[in-house]
């Protein structure tokens, strides 16, 4: 990790309790109406939307206008991106960098990936602009797993903090690289997060325990503001475990629910929560 990307990151955890109670002064403007089992003409809209949401094949994603962002591995086995346009048959790089795990914005714009710079600068965050092939963000921020906001204005992302028992959820805007942390866990479980279909609005499953195998063993449901970050619990229920959250509408997700009687899991039962918004229109 580089050494601003080290400070930025020490700084977020050193305020981070400063900077949650300023953000959870604002009433919660969410209140569950009702959990109830999921039926099966409900369907999340990242299931159906293709342009919006990751795509399958990590190493094969469509885009939009017959383009594909394919992965190659070098003669030294070095991943690489490289854009096909299926109406031509014709293929050029994308980045030439160690890179993998492409994501088009909604708008076909840009391609966020991941870039492996060294043992320690690994899976960093980078946005590369399409038309003209050439890096635009580049934060300083590793990451496992990022989703594009609707608007393409927005990618969330999930990572744990290097040599640290830290996870972070943050968001980078496009194209000006502001990043800010929606919430931390000290502990190295990984977020399950969904954008609402409005994007305004961000549900994430918040580990907070794991067992000697780093398995998530209790997590709850939150809700973020995208805007302003501020964040409110959904469900805390310690006898249950949230996850796999998906937006179905703007009021209501999709998400897994097992019991935890504190020595084992149930049966996952898929449900959907039914929402209510009373923040002034």
């Amino acid at each position: 990790m580089n050494r601003h990307a080290y400070v930025a990151l020490v700084t977020v955890l050193i305020t981070l309790p400063a900077a949650d109670a300023v953000r959870s002064a604002p009433a919660n403007p969410w209140t569950v109406v009702s959990i109830r089992e999921c039926r099966a003409e409900e369907i999340p809209l990242e299931e159906t939307s293709r342009n919006i949401w990751p795509f399958p094949d990590a190493n094969n994603v469509l885009g939009p206008d017959s383009l594909v962002a394919h992965v190659r591995t070098d003669e030294k086995h070095h991943a690489y991106i490289e854009i096909e346009d299926l109406r031509t048959g014709k293929f050029s790089p994308l980045l030439k960098a160690n890179a993998c795990l492409p994501q088009w914005s909604p708008d076909g714009r840009y391609i966020g990936c991941v870039v492996w710079k060294s043992h320690r600068q690994y899976s960093q965050l980078t946005v590369v602009d399409v038309a003209t092939r050439t890096v635009i963000l580049d934060p300083g921020t590793s990451t496992a797993t990022m989703k594009w906001s609707p608007d393409s204005r927005t990618l969330a992302a999930e990572s744990p903090v290097y040599a640290s028992p830290h996870s972070i959820l943050y968001t980078v805007s496009v194209p000006d690289g502001k990043v800010m942390v929606l919430d931390t866990i000290g502990i190295g479980g990984e977020y399950e997060f969904s954008w609402s279909p409005d994007g305004r609005w961000m549900a994430f499953s918040r580990p907070t325990k794991l067992d000697l195998d780093e398995i998530t063993i209790e997590a709850d449901l939150w809700i973020a503001d995208a805007k302003t970050g501020t964040t409110w619990p959904l469900l805390e229920t310690p006898d249950w475990v949230e996850s796999n959250p998906l937006w179905i509408t703007d009021r209501t997700i999709q998400a897994d629910r097992v019991h935890w009687d504190g020595t084992e899991h149930g049966t996952e039962q898929r449900v959907v929560i039914e929402l209510s918004n009373d923040e002034p229109k």
